[in-house]
This record gives C-alpha cells, sequence and structure tokens, in this order.
C-alpha cells in the first residue's frame, strides 16, 4: 500500500532538503511544494511544521518557511555537540565494526557536488551511529547531521577538496583505526569550528 498523504509530502520535502534543493533565508513557496509532491497546501504547511520540530525549516517573517542561515556561534555549539557525540559514538565501537563502516563508503568519482559531498558526510557518521545499534543515539546524530546539511554545502565551496577531506576519514590504511578515527574526526570538526571563530573575530573587528 502507498503511505498516506501527508507521510509522502513529508518524506519528499526531506528529499528535497538533502537534494539541496532550497536556499537558506529564502522563502519556500507552498504552492510549488504543493504542485510538485503532487498535493494540496494542508500536507505540506503539516509537513513543514514537522520539518521546524526538527530544527530544519524556521518560520519567515512574511509568513510561510525558509531554511534558516546559522549564526556562526549556533553553528560552533552544533559542531562541538557533533563532535562529542561522536566521539561517544567511537567510543562505543569495536575497530572491526568500525572498519566494516568505512570500508562500505562509497566514492564520490573525480568532481563531486557540495550537495553529494555533504551526503557523504552526512552517511559516514550515521553509519557510524547505526553500527552501535542504539537507535535513539542514530536518531539524535541523523538530526545533527540534517542541521548541519546546508552549512556543509555552504562550505564546500570547492568540493573536490571537501571530498579529499572526508576521503582521509575513512581512510582504514592505519594501524590503530579506533585511535585514528577519533583524532581525524575531532580535527575535522575543530577546523570547522575555527573556521566560524574566525568569522566572529571578524565581525566583532569591523
Amino acid at each position: 500500500m502507498d503511505p498516506p498523504l501527508h507521510e509522502r509530502v513529508y518524506e519528499g520535502i526531506k528529499e528535497d532538503y538533502l537534494a539541496g534543493h532550497f536556499v537558506p533565508g529564502k522563502r519556500i513557496d507552498i504552492q510549488d511544494l504543493a504542485t510538485r509532491h503532487r498535493s494540496s497546501k494542508t500536507p505540506v504547511r503539516e509537513a513543514a511544521f514537522i520539518l521546524v520540530g526538527e530544527g530544519l525549516l524556521t518560520h519567515h517573517s512574511d509568513g510561510g518557511f525558509l531554511v534558516p542561515i546559522f549564526e556562526p556561534a549556533e553553528l560552533i555549539e552544533l559542531l562541538a555537540l557533533h563532535m562529542q557525540m561522536m566521539a561517544t559514538t567511537l567510543s562505543s565501537l569495536r575497530e572491526s565494526a568500525i572498519r566494516g563502516v568505512l570500508l562500505q563508503t562509497p566514492t564520490l568519482g573525480p568532481r563531486p557536488s557540495a550537495v553529494a559531498v555533504a551526503n557523504q558526510a552526512t552517511g559516514i557518521f550515521a553509519s557510524l551511529a547505526e553500527a552501535t545499534r542504539n537507535h535513539q543515539a542514530s536518531l539524535l546524530i541523523r538530526g545533527l547531521n540534517e542541521r548541519l546539511h546546508y552549512a556543509r554545502i555552504a562550505e564546500a565551496v570547492e568540493p573536490a577538496m571537501a571530498e579529499k577531506e572526508l576521503a582521509t576519514i575513512v581512510d582504514t590504511n592505519v594501524a590503530s583505526l579506533s585511535k585514528a578515527m577519533r583524532r581525524r574526526i575531532e580535527a575535522y570538526h575543530m577546523r570547522k569550528i575555527a573556521h566560524q571563530q574566525k568569522i566572529i573575530q571578524k565581525q566583532s573587528s569591523s
């Protein structure tokens, strides 16, 4: 049986979100979404309210919804929380489980898009969380990844460089993979946190 209309519309809009179809800060046209997903405006609004609850959308001042643009301080908090949760995740996994996840990570090819790089990051972190078999932890980490999704797209101004950063994370050719993964993931987050701190410094000095 086909899923109920409201579920189908919700899943469809979530796919739009992850595909990078929205522009952060720009009002989302409800009618366009209704047409796209072959529904009336009501199921679209219901789905949008769910996404607001998940932190993926927010209300537009003129009515409707939009993908929020996080301030640097907000991004730092999200990145720090994600880093802490991934550290906890890795500490609960055996090296064989970590290796199994990394070996199953697909490659992106020579010219990946910024969206593909962002989805690759989500895939790596979400798969590690799922390997713990802790459903609640998996939900929390996936939710954080989704909230960081558009920030990751914006950061990947040179997708090939961003892809290389992820390729370093999934490299299994090391003596102690568990320790290496903890260092890599910490370094990955700290680089992004440092970048946001520089933005704050520039804003305060201007």
